[in-house]
């Protein structure tokens, strides 16, 4: 409950946005989407500070090498966006599994990974894709592996009066494949398990391999040790078999009411299993 909430500010540059955040003299949060207010657990905060009037911040771009997103563009923009090929594709799809209209309306692209939950859908396809995030002071800037973000988690990576302005994905070249792939009781409803994964294939093997889940754990993890285990061989029906197993056997699951944590492992192998078939027939293609 935001109990001692009094100010609402309303900047319309990055720098007014970092240096109400930085103040001092009051405690401040960021005000994105806004659909995580309900979660938020702080009594101490007495100002928040919306982006949502700062047009720098909403856009999407894309060139022969990379893909840009504005960390205030709602994931229905990405979900009916015109980007393509692996990248642009991953995104969208990601973006389109996000809960209902009203809410992929609200939701932003940046928002999405800052508040970071475990039903958080597109943070995995974000550490499939090799995102980096561009986080700014004011003008100051840098940029960093969304992984790094994640990891470290970004309540604690972000200093005071910085905020991530924009995401970063690169583009892909022949022979890559995505996919994305969301468990929930319902369309609208948390996600029980999502999972991401990208295979490049070169000379019959694969040549890199990511593979991401989040939901069935706290916060998205990269399943390093199956992807490992990917790289280098010719792609068959039990080397697949393999990776989602070892990719399993890895993750600290979460508890969750929804289901036991025996299903949700068995489930998440099969989409794990699943979702590398589907990135490897697209990277043949």
């Amino acid at each position: 409950m935001l109990k001692k909430l009094t100010q609402f500010y309303y900047p319309k540059t990055v720098e007014d946005a970092c240096s109400q955040l930085a103040n001092a003299k009051e405690k401040t949060s960021v005000l994105a989407g806004g659909t995580s207010e309900a979660l938020r657990n702080d009594s101490t905060i007495e100002a928040l500070v919306d982006l949502s009037k700062i047009k720098e911040l909403s856009f999407i771009k894309s060139d022969s090498s990379s893909i840009s997103i504005g960390a205030a563009t709602p994931v229905q923009d990405i979900y009916k966006s015109d980007l393509s090929g692996v990248s642009g594709e991953l995104l969208k799809t990601a973006a389109g599994k996000i809960g209902s209209t009203l809410l992929r309306n609200a939701i932003t692209a940046g928002g999405n990974l800052v508040a970071l939950f475990p039903w958080s859908d597109l943070p995995a396809a974000y550490m499939v894709l090799d995102a980096e995030v561009v986080c700014r002071k004011g003008k100051p800037k840098r940029t960093v592996p969304v992984i790094n973000l994640i990891n470290s988690k970004p309540a604690s990576f972000l200093t005071k009066g910085e905020i991530v302005a924009e995401i970063k994905v690169p583009v892909f070249k022949k022979g890559t494949g995505a996919s994305f792939a969301k468990m929930s009781k319902t369309s609208n409803d948390y996600s029980l398990i999502t999972v991401a994964s990208r295979i490049t294939i070169a000379g019959g093997k694969i040549e890199e391999a990511r593979l991401a889940v989040n939901a069935i754990t706290a916060q998205p993890v990269r399943c390093e040790e199956a992807e490992k285990l990917l790289v280098g061989k010719k792609p068959d029906a039990e080397l697949l078999a393999e990776a989602a197993k070892k990719a399993v056997a890895g993750l600290k699951v979460r508890k969750d009411y929804r289901a036991t944590e025996e299903y949700r492992k068995e489930v998440c192998e099969v989409m794990i299993r699943r979702s590398l078939e589907e990135s490897i027939a697209k990277a043949g293609k």
